[in-house]
């Protein structure tokens, strides 16, 4: 991969997103999508939240620049088996479809399951165009070391989809969080996926790191524009796609999990709101003031500090995940063992899983029935 290949897909992802988010400003408000300040808002005045137009329009104009320089100038796109047998047309829909839903959804504030079932059919239209896990590596398959998922492998491909989609929408909470995770997890997919041969993959995640970087101009605290659903869903989606196609398809299943080590902070937190949510007896997508970086800022920390130290803790675990994917046996043992302390103490420290545990903590020294928690203060 020419380096001016590089410079042109970057610049052109960065310059397209960054002219064009005054554009999603003036749209936004035009249509009506604007966060007014409100009791789960930390904004303290109306702002547009389109961004995601802008971070749209960046991403086709870097794929259209990769076009013509495929087909006029020649430019060698060489990858191993990462992406065969794919359709980019109908994954080009796919990836529209999804900014779509979140687009009608910033306007219009779908009903969470039609919302929901829009997201399921436009991962579908990503799996049918041919981004699939495929085939995994295990030690008890007998030819050549892989076996395929099978009928399994569309479902698991669209369940893989939705959550990062729905990940990365959850993490969107804070002024420049999620375009910054993002960029992150990216940066560490970008080796990842060089590593494996994929220039394809390789020029994509240069795209959405640059749309990222360009839509941070305007969207680090205090935020000018938020990117919405929109932004949220097809970010999402290309980190989605980026993992299948260049880390996990075709890969053993511990590099399965390395895309979902590397969005840790969101897998995270996501991972404990649905905890505490069917614990509450609260539906799953309703909202409340448990996420991470609701926690931080109760313990004092401002925006900007929060959203630096959850980027530090995401560049840690893309380092992380970039060994594990690097290494084998012993080492990549180790450094999961590593990771997995870490985390339990990072768990432990802001009590993620607290309400799992509440019940224990309630009723610690008393016999007889269990108590609920408001009942458990009131026994002396």
């Amino acid at each position: 991969m020419a380096f001016v290949q590089v410079a042109i897909v970057f610049s052109v992802a960065f310059i397209v997103t960054y002219c064009a988010v005054p554009l999603s400003r003036r749209i936004a408000v035009a249509l009506g999508a604007i966060d007014q300040p409100g009791y789960r808002r930390v904004n303290r005045g109306p702002v547009p939240r389109c961004g995601g137009i802008a971070l749209y329009l960046g991403l086709c104009a870097a794929f259209l620049a990769s076009y013509i320089g495929l087909v006029f100038f020649d430019w060698q796109l060489n990858d191993l088996y990462t992406l065969s047998g794919i359709n980019y047309i109908g994954l080009f829909l796919g990836i529209s479809a999804m900014f779509a839903v979140g687009l009608v959804d910033d306007v219009t504030q779908l009903p969470p399951k039609l919302k929901f079932l829009g997201q399921v059919v436009s991962a579908c239209i990503v799996a049918a165009s041919g981004v699939s896990i495929g085939m995994v590596h295990t030690m008890f398959a007998q030819a050549g070391g892989y076996v395929s998922l099978g009928w399994l492998d569309f479902p698991l491909t669209v369940a893989y989809l939705v959550v990062f989609v729905n990940i990365t929408n959850l993490i969107d909470g804070l002024d420049g969080l999620a375009a910054g995770i993002v960029a992150i997890a990216c940066s560490s997919l970008l080796f990842l996926v060089w590593q494996r041969g994929s220039v394809t993959m390789a020029l994509v995640c240069l795209a959405v790191i640059g749309v990222c970087l360009a839509f941070l101009r305007y969207n680090f605290f205090p935020a000018s524009v938020f990117m919405g659903d929109c932004g949220s869903h097809l970010l999402g989606l290309m980190v989605g796609v980026i993992s299948v196609s260049g880390v996990v398809r075709a890969q053993g299943f511990v590099v399965m999990l390395v895309p979902l080590v590397i969005a840790g902070v969101p897998v995270l937190d996501t991972m404990s709101a649905v905890v505490r949510r069917l614990r509450n007896h609260e539906r799953i997508d309703h909202a409340d003031f448990g996420h991470i970086h609701h926690r931080l800022m109760r313990a004092g920390l401002s925006q900007k500090r929060s959203v630096a130290l959850l980027w530090l803790c995401s560049a840690c675990l893309a380092v992380a995940g970039c060994l594990i994917g690097s290494f084998s046996g012993p080492v990549q043992i180790g450094i999961i063992a590593l990771l997995a302390v870490a985390l339990f103490v990072i768990i432990w420290y802001f009590g993620l899983f607290k309400p799992v545990l509440r019940h224990h903590y309630d009723n610690k020294g008393r016999s007889g029935p269990r108590l609920p928690h408001s009942q458990g203060k009131q026994v002396k």
